[in-house]
């Protein structure tokens, strides 16, 4: 069956609509439809107990002009969009699931602790709004990162950036109360800072005085004054020993110590000793990696009692932070009040995956693009082939006739002009010899029976002569190469510009898909 234009348009339409809404809605709706909360993992009849549900969020980090330094600037902003709308569609779906509190485990925004005008850090702290749209109903908890505020960069430049922070995420450090569970949000990269103070001065902690209004005075001042369950939320993670294992749910390595400017992979053994011994966690969340990990901390106390610690290292939830698949973990709280005495399980968490939307771009939309694009391009090519030759050999014939006959007057009459490189042929002087010769004439045309160029050289006038049956040939093939050259670039012309049109008509339907469902997303 010969595809037309017209149904060719009309299937790549059908494909390309299907196709888009799947993929720019489709994909997200499922995979958020296969995530829920592990109430069922709490232990209790969930007919009679309400569990508290908390959304963790890892490593937003919205793009802005500052990252990929190396980028063009169009390719940033194309980037930069792709990312935000990306995230719009995955925080919407992860706000369907309906929880009760969001946690933020540090790094908003990719650029926050670089100078920048007032102006221009409230603009980027709007585009984070307006991505992570929020329900006044549903509270929301910060903590930072090391792209937030930094780490051991320059005074004056960390106290701006922190400043900034202050005014608009909220505390450094902050302790929340929530269906029975003490919920500690550190500020991890104090604590990197104080660390770094106690290894220099050589001394233990409770022998080193904290800073004042640092995270380590933050620790012990609630440490006091809380008992268990805790659960802590740090943008740094907890040390473990170089290589140890992540977990299936790992895309690739594992977390290693490492520090640099602004960045620490890990946070001490001591610091981590530290948090563990003063604040008995059961559950530790943590970011910073990108990438999910989960590790079992173990921690002697006075008098031989070990506390153990779960912790997770929750995904990023940008599909720019080289993961695969970004994704959130969903938080189950048990509320005290139905609690069983004998119970050692009140809380339990969930990852949930969101698409790889790289791979949909490269795997999906980029092979689709190219056997669209070469489909129309092969039916408008044929079908204008098709309509070349529905004409028959007349119309060719009778342009090349044409261009025979101008080709030959241009010859013959200008034979003695100064043109340089003037092409005749049969060269007379009779000018009577241009017309053709009348339709009741018995007189053939008289044929061509030499080539001849002339040119300028050296100030004289030359002619090269190049008699039959080379001449006849040069004279008769010039003609037929020019007609066929005209014809088959008039063709492609018209079969390009044919394709141009039919394309920009298939792309409307999936742009305008990809528009509104990003202005849904970011109305919803």
């Amino acid at each position: 069956m010969r595809l037309s234009r017209k149904r060719t348009i009309k299937v790549l339409r059908i494909i390309w609509t299907g196709i888009t809404l799947w993929f720019e809605y489709g994909v997200f709706w499922n995979a958020v439809r296969t995530c829920d909360w592990p109430d069922s993992r709490l232990g209790v009849s969930l007919t009679t107990a309400k569990p508290t549900h908390v959304l963790v969020i890892g490593d937003p980090q919205i793009l802005d002009r500052h990252s990929y330094p190396g980028r063009l600037p169009i390719l940033k902003y194309i980037t930069q969009v792709l990312v935000d709308i990306n995230m719009r569609k995955s925080w919407r779906e992860a706000t369907r699931l309906r929880p009760d509190a969001v946690v933020f485990v540090g790094d908003m925004m990719d650029s926050g602790r670089l100078p920048m005008p007032d102006a221009e850090y409230e603009a980027y702290y709007n585009r984070f709004k307006a991505i992570f749209t929020s329900n006044q109903d549903v509270p929301e908890y910060f903590i930072p990162g090391n792209h937030d505020i930094g780490l051991r960069i320059p005074t004056t430049e960390s106290q701006k950036a922190r400043e900034r922070y202050a005014s608009h995420f909220g505390p450094f450090n902050s302790h929340v109360t929530m269906a029975g569970y003490n919920l500690v949000m550190l500020d991890a990269l104090g604590l990197a800072e104080e660390d770094y103070l106690r290894e220099r001065s050589g001394m233990p902690y409770g022998d080193l005085r904290p800073v004042s209004g640092g995270t380590v005075k933050f620790v012990e001042t609630v440490a006091d004054s809380i008992k268990p369950p805790v659960i802590i939320f740090s943008h740094i993670p907890l040390y473990r020993p170089d290589g140890t294992d992540c977990g299936p749910s790992r895309e690739s390595g594992t977390i290693r110590e490492g520090f640099g400017e602004s960045y620490q992979n890990l946070l001490s053994q001591a610091a981590t000793e530290f948090l563990l011994r003063e604040l008995k966690p059961s559950l530790i969340f943590s970011g910073d990696d990108h990438d999910y990990c989960e590790y079992n901390h173990t921690v002697k106390l006075i008098g031989n009692v070990v506390v153990q610690a779960r912790e997770v290292t929750v995904k990023s939830l940008s599909m720019a932070m080289n993961v695969r698949r970004p994704g959130f973990q969903l938080l189950s709280l048990l509320p005290r009040q139905y609690w069983k005495p004998d119970a050692t399980i009140v809380h339990a968490d969930e990852l949930c995956l969101l698409p790889d939307q790289v791979s949909i771009y490269l795997t999906v939309y980029l092979p689709l693009l190219v056997f669209s694009l070469f489909l129309v391009l092969l039916v408008n090519v044929n079908n204008q082939r098709t309509h070349s030759v529905s004409k028959g050999p007349d119309a060719a014939g009778t342009s090349f006739q044409r261009r025979v006959i101008m080709l030959k007057q241009r010859s013959t009459s200008g034979r003695d002009k100064q043109d340089e490189g003037h092409i005749t042929s049969n060269d007379h002087d009779d000018h009577n010899s241009e017309r053709l010769p009348s339709p009741a004439s018995n007189s053939p045309p008289r044929p061509f029976t030499h080539w001849s160029w002339s040119f300028t050289l050296l100030g004289r006038r030359r002619r090269i002569f190049i008699p039959e049956p080379l001449g006849g040939f040069i004279s008769y093939s010039l003609p037929l190469i020019s007609d066929f050259l005209g014809v088959r670039n008039l063709r492609h012309r018209g079969s390009v510009r044919n394709s141009i049109h039919d394309v920009g008509i298939i792309a409307i339907f999936p742009v305008s898909i990809i528009v509104l469902i990003s202005l849904w997303t970011k109305n919803f």
